[in-house]
């Protein structure tokens, strides 16, 4: 089950990040405010808390601008289901997006999940691209597009994966690796159909 978690929880983390609404600003120092724009920013950062889902936003630098927009430098979000750092995210509301430099995961069962972007979009896809790695199952990859709504993951490019017995390799710019997430397992097959191809690959130009 463990090994199922290794991209579910963060995806569950990840979903409750694009639902930002109804929160709580608390400036660590002084709270700034551009009456022309509307726009807040905290120079010291501080805390945004979503009180409906209890999500928790830390940042040392943040602007926000009510019902648009949340941009964070060194931020962190903690939830019952872990803890997600990133260098920097950028929160739209409109459309429903969450872009993400410096992506970092842990958890009490999962540790070692990075890449360096991240983008979670409003059609419950994730993409990570750049160095993505993880530790249980191992997993290299250049990009991984991620459908959370049907606990699948496209893996394309270079990539190098080992689960217990298990090890597959993608030595070629067009290599794909599907992981599929069932009943506490995690199944990789290089065999992808081609109608989950040509329905994920086109996500990872979003990035």
């Amino acid at each position: 089950m463990r090994r199922a978690l290794l991209l579910l929880v963060p995806l569950a983390l990840f979903g409750l990040a694009s639902r930002f609404a109804g929160f709580e600003v608390r400036p660590r120092g002084s709270s700034e405010l551009d009456v022309s724009t509307g726009v807040y920013t905290l120079p010291s950062g501080g805390t945004i808390t979503d009180n409906r889902s209890g999500l928790v936003l830390e940042a040392r630098y943040i602007q926000y601008k009510e019902g648009e927009f949340i941009r964070a430098q060194g931020a962190t979000l903690r939830s019952r289901e872990g803890d997600f750092s990133a260098s920097s995210l950028e929160y739209l509301q409109k459309p429903d997006t969450l872009r993400l430099n410096g992506v970092r995961f842990s958890s009490k069962e999962i540790r070692g999940l990075s890449a360096q972007q991240g983008l979670l979009l409003k059609e419950d896809v994730l993409v990570l691209k750049g160095e993505v790695r993880s530790s249980e199952p191992y997993l290299e990859a250049s990009v991984v597009v991620v459908d959370t709504s049907q606990n699948l993951a496209l893996v394309l490019g270079n990539f190098s994966f080992r689960d217990g017995a298990t090890t597959l390799r993608g030595n070629r710019p067009d290599s794909t690796l599907l992981l599929s997430f069932a009943e506490g397992r995690v199944r990789a097959s290089t065999r992808v159909p081609v109608e989950i191809l040509n329905r994920l690959r086109p996500y990872a130009d979003r990035l």
